[in-house]
């Protein structure tokens, strides 16, 4: 599994892929990872070794062009929106012997149980591990010169607690402040783009370097 990672790595993204966006300047490159990055966990151990290392080359290499760089985690622990693109597509069903359904099938249970119409309970423990996620990627790159922001969560799926996740977000961004308050906090509308939703996430005169990603 790591040969195949690492093969990946070093053929998605080349430096003249950099130096090509530089040239036609572009000023920022979204860069999504995965919560296993620093701390390995379950089925990625041993799998992503070399993640981090190549994050330093990937964003060594951005600064060289003067791109600056969005570390978007894409992946939280059993995942927030059950999407093949958060690391895990939670349930899937076979339909026959060669093809199955999976994004029909609604589940994401980062946050907690999902029992079809609401969590049961949250996992504080996951909602922890995720902010201590954060944490450990502003400490090592949050004073990188290319590093210009990062989200804590991409795509929290629509079911998902709102409270629970404002909360999140609140403490996310105390930790980005307190490690590098010019790193600008982008924080994903959890496909709910209205605004009487998100208002009160921060207070009005509290908004510095705080972005709202809508999709």
């Amino acid at each position: 599994g790591n040969k195949i990672m690492r093969a990946h790595w070093d053929s998605w993204v080349t430096e003249d892929h950099l130096k090509a966006l530089s040239e036609r300047e572009v000023e920022i490159v979204r860069l999504p990872i995965g919560d296993w990055t620093l701390n390995q966990y379950g089925p990625y151990v041993g799998c992503m070794d070399g993640a981090a290392e190549k994050i330093d080359w990937f964003l060594d290499t951005a600064a060289k062009y003067n791109l600056k760089v969005l570390l978007d985690v894409h992946a939280l622990k059993d995942s927030q929106n059950g999407f093949d693109n958060s690391g895990k597509a939670s349930d899937l069903t076979w339909t026959d012997q060669n093809n199955f359904k999976h994004w029909s099938i609604q589940n994401a249970s980062w946050m907690g149980h999902w029992n079809g119409t609401t969590y049961d309970w949250i996992n504080q423990d996951n909602i922890n591990w995720a902010i201590e996620n954060v944490r450990g990627l502003m400490t090592r790159w949050g004073n990188h010169p290319a590093v210009y922001a990062l989200e804590p969560v991409n795509e929290p799926w629509w079911n998902t607690d709102i409270p629970t996740l404002k909360d999140f977000y609140r403490s996310v961004r105390s930790v980005i402040r307190e490690i590098n308050p010019e790193v600008k906090f982008v924080f994903h509308d959890s496909f709910i783009p209205n605004a009487y939703v998100w208002n009160d996430l921060f207070a009005d005169d509290d908004t510095y370097n705080v972005v709202v990603d809508t999709h």
